[in-house]
């Protein structure tokens, strides 16, 4: 008996030792994390916003680690092929990836991700976001959106706009407005933000959905009228121009801001991931990068991971809704 005894007690006490040294281990990890270089995944090519955004934070984390930050671009597929790759990297927290809104849409119109938008990964922040701007070629003479509703009221599908495409976030997000408006305008696909700009100079499509920073110059310049921006606040860039929930005749919608935010594989530890978290902030924080950041146009955010997960999860819900009511082919 005591010998049966002696023995489940030597068992106990081996787990109770194996269990501490794992906790230990986890948080060791954490607290000298990271002992070597970081790759950070960027799904879009050197020069873009998301690069710029990714290289600021990166540069950064790099001071603050004594570790070099690799920004890696693997750009193509609207983001897909960089997923595809940071989905299957090991969950050491030594491989991270840079989303954006994209990221909740192309599960939609991709059959073959060989990941999962949201299983696959472990969200750890989100970074920023930059309002969209709805402009119109300044010939359409309106001045507000309320002006504009009325004016495709009148001419139902006679008005067309320019985006990269069916799926993309600027087209679901211009369907999203139509919805809230009861209106209907035409979709126009083109290549490249580039030739949506010399498409909407030249009238040959009347208003389009972007990113304020990308347009910018036209705007200031008077080429195009700005009639609203999206988010809950106007922008900084554009600060004479209003939301759309300033705009009585949509109801209090906000339209879809364009996000960016940082996820890591899928089964890397809470305490990896609150690591990451904790000190991305801590550089997003800092006066340098809130000023590179503000210059480029981006609104610093910076909630927990938990946030951050729910945030993914709700626009998947939301453009999955909308998908049922939208032809994307």
């Amino acid at each position: 008996m005591e010998k049966s005894m002696s023995r489940k007690a030597r068992l106990f006490l081996a787990l109770v030792t194996s269990s501490i040294a794992v906790f230990a281990s986890s948080t060791t990890t954490a607290a000298t994390f990271p002992q070597k270089p970081v790759r950070f995944v960027v799904g879009y090519a050197p020069g873009g916003g998301t690069d710029v955004l990714a290289r600021v934070i990166g540069r950064k984390l790099s001071d603050m680690w004594a570790q070099p930050v690799v920004v890696e671009n693997r750009a193509g597929a609207g983001g897909t092929i960089a997923a595809r790759l940071v989905a299957h990297s090991a969950s050491d927290g030594y491989t991270i990836l840079m989303i954006t809104t994209n990221h909740t849409v192309p599960s939609h119109e991709h059959r073959d991700l060989n990941y999962d938008p949201i299983k696959s990964f472990a969200p750890v922040i989100e970074i920023a976001y930059i309002p969209s701007a709805l402009l119109v070629n300044p010939s359409l003479q309106v001045s507000s959106v309320r002006e504009l509703i009325e004016l495709v009221k009148a001419k139902p599908g006679k008005l067309n706009f320019g985006s990269t495409g069916p799926g993309t976030a600027q087209f679901m997000d211009m369907h999203l407005l139509m919805n809230a408006a009861g209106i209907k305008m035409v979709n126009v696909t083109y290549k490249g933000a580039g030739l949506i700009l010399v498409a909407l100079l030249g009238n040959e499509i009347q208003l389009t959905l972007q990113p304020i920073t990308a347009y910018l110059e036209s705007i200031k310049a008077g080429k195009l009228k700005a009639l609203a921006v999206t988010g809950k606040v106007r922008s900084g860039l554009l600060p004479d121009v209003p939301t759309y929930s300033e705009t009585t005749a949509l109801h209090g919608f906000e339209g879809s801001a364009n996000w960016y935010g940082i996820v890591a594989p899928a089964g890397t530890s809470k305490e990896i991931v609150r690591k990451l978290h904790d000190d991305v902030a801590t550089a997003i924080n800092t006066s340098e990068v809130q000023r590179l950041l503000s210059v480029q146009g981006f609104v610093t955010v910076s909630g927990s991971p938990e946030q951050f997960a729910k945030k993914i999860a709700n626009d998947l819900s939301k453009w999955s809704n909308l998908l049922k009511t939208v032809d994307v082919r």
